[in-house]
C-alpha cells in the first residue's frame, strides 16, 4: 500500500466520522449577515427558554471579511431552537 493511500484511507476515516455532538456541545443554528438579525433570534430563542450565543460579531468592524454571524447553541436544544425560529418567521 503506498503511503498516498494509507492517508487518503486515514483522512476517509477522520470525515466519515458520524458520531452525533454531545448534548452539552455547541452547534451552529444559523448564519446571518448582521448582528442585529443573530441577536433578534437570540433575544427570541432566550425568551423560549433556550440560551444562544451570537459568534464573530467582530466582523461589523471587519466588513472584509464575510463569512457571517453565527447563532450558536448547545446541541440539546437545537430541535426546538429550529421549530421556534421557524414558526416565528
Amino acid at each position: 500500500m503506498s503511503l498516498l493511500t494509507s492517508l487518503k484511507e486515514k483522512l476517509n476515516a477522520l470525515l466519515s466520522d458520524s458520531k452525533p455532538p454531545a448534548p452539552d456541545d455547541l452547534v451552529r443554528l444559523r448564519t446571518y449577515a448582521t448582528a442585529a438579525e443573530a441577536y433578534i433570534d437570540k433575544a427570541y430563542l432566550e425568551a423560549n427558554g433556550i440560551h444562544a450565543m451570537v459568534e464573530n460579531e467582530v466582523e461589523i468592524y471587519t466588513p472584509q471579511i464575510k463569512t457571517g454571524v453565527r447563532l450558536v447553541i448547545f446541541y440539546r436544544d437545537y430541535t426546538k431552537a429550529i421549530s421556534l425560529l421557524d414558526k416565528a418567521k
